[in-house]
């Protein structure tokens, strides 16, 4: 089941638009501009990453952080953490 969730997710993450990183940013008091949501989404389109693996999250975050800049992958992170912790599943990525 878990395995399961985890695709489910990550399918969710590359259908990600702009406006909903956006609303999620504003949510979570995050800071990411709308250049960078576009450049994000961008990116988690062509993930091939787990971030629920936490090699897979580094090197998902390393390569955003390549495109944008380090501030960005750690808001992102922060995000995806925030966003875990909401849905109860903050366990798998640790």
């Amino acid at each position: 089941m878990k395995q399961v969730a985890q695709q489910f997710v990550m399918q969710k993450l590359k259908q990600l638009t702009v406006h909903d990183l956006m609303a999620y940013s504003k949510q979570y008091k995050i800071p990411i501009s709308k250049s960078e949501a576009e450049l994000i989404v961008k990116a988690l389109r062509k993930n091939k990453e787990n971030p629920f693996e936490p090699n897979g999250r580094k090197r998902m975050l390393t390569k955003l952080a390549a495109i944008t800049s380090k501030d960005t992958a750690r808001s992102v992170n922060r995000l995806l953490m925030e966003l875990a912790k909401e849905h109860g599943v903050a366990h798998w990525l640790k």
